[in-house]
């Protein structure tokens, strides 16, 4: 239904009619992979498995793929957005159009985009509300990790203190949330040693 161009390469689509498609079917029955060592992402990742729910008159990767292409429009709107603030560009936004699609098939085919939205929502409103980037930052960390980084740019001061305390705040509520809602929610942390090398990691590339 989405095929364009074909790319050389493994054809990592499959991944999520696939590995997706099975961790949704274990989260489905109330817990996390835990006989999966594949899975080692944080808990906030089950909500990115499950999204394609929303969409129950498509199959799973159909559905996936267009709630990606819907966070990848949203950070290009967001981006946009930003670039007609006064005394802002709209290189940002320029960067994305060019930057996605170099990345080849493997940026549609993970949940990074969803992420990727929630951290450039957390930057833009950072920008006045420091709590709103920390919290957006905390939820973002539960979803990848990676979002925590965020904090680590904010301005030193009061707006430091405000985005920490909330990120913390917001980390620590989530993560309790996520910790009743399903058991092995932190199961994720034993399964990093245990798996291999990624395709799009560094290592694949030696």
């Amino acid at each position: 239904m989405f095929k364009v161009v074909t790319v050389p390469g493994p054809d990592v689509t499959v991944d999520v009619s696939v590995i997706y498609r099975g961790w949704y079917e274990v989260l489905l029955t109330g817990t996390y992979p835990l006989d999966d060592v594949t899975w080692q992402y944080p808990p906030g990742a089950a909500l990115a498995v499950l999204s394609p729910a929303l969409l129950p008159f498509w199959e799973y990767a159909t559905a996936f793929f267009v709630l990606v292409l819907v966070c990848d429009a949203l950070v290009l709107g967001l981006l946009l957005h930003a670039g007609r603030r006064p005394g802002t560009r709209a290189a940002g936004a320029w960067v994305w159009v060019v930057g996605v699609p170099l990345l080849g098939p493997t940026v549609y085919a993970r949940y990074d985009l969803m992420v990727t939205a929630v951290a450039v929502a957390a930057l833009l409103a950072g920008v006045r509300r420091p709590r709103a980037l920390g919290a957006l930052a905390a939820f973002g960390a539960l979803l990848k990790g990676w979002p925590v980084l965020l904090l680590v740019g904010v301005r030193k001061g009061r707006p430091t203190r405000a985005a920490w305390t909330s990120a913390v705040l917001s980390a620590a509520g989530l993560a309790a949330a996520f910790a009743l809602w399903m058991p092995g929610t932190f199961a994720f942390l034993a399964f990093q040693r245990d798996r291999g090398t990624e395709i799009e990691s560094l290592g694949a590339l030696v």
